[in-house]
């Protein structure tokens, strides 16, 4: 008999929320350089045009830190979900493994 349902295995979920986890981790080092890009500016000069050019060096580098800071945190949203979901589908399979069993 076959059925029109799906299949969902909770440890390729698990696997996912790790590769997810592991590039919200891999955001780490860019967010530790525009840190460091944004604690010194560059020294281009002390005409108008340099001072320009820093104020939007600077602004350029703050808007890359938030939208690492943003990505970094849809990462770990999406892993914590997909941990969850995973944990869902484990303890319902649990569920109803005990149940056939006669353990409950």
């Amino acid at each position: 008999m076959t059925t029109d349902g799906y299949r969902v295995e909770p440890a390729a979920l698990e696997a996912y929320a790790a590769g997810l986890a592991s590039a919200r981790d891999a955001l780490r080092h860019p967010a530790d350089r525009l840190a460091a890009l944004d604690a010194v500016p560059p020294p281009l000069g002390a005409f108008a045009e340099a001072q320009a050019l820093t104020d939007a060096h600077t602004a350029l580098v703050r808007h890359m830190q938030g939208l690492t800071v943003a990505i970094a945190s849809a990462l770990g949203f999406a892993e914590e979900v997909t941990g969850a979901i995973a944990t869902g589908y484990r303890d319902a399979d649990q569920a109803a493994a005990d149940t056939y069993l006669g353990t409950v």
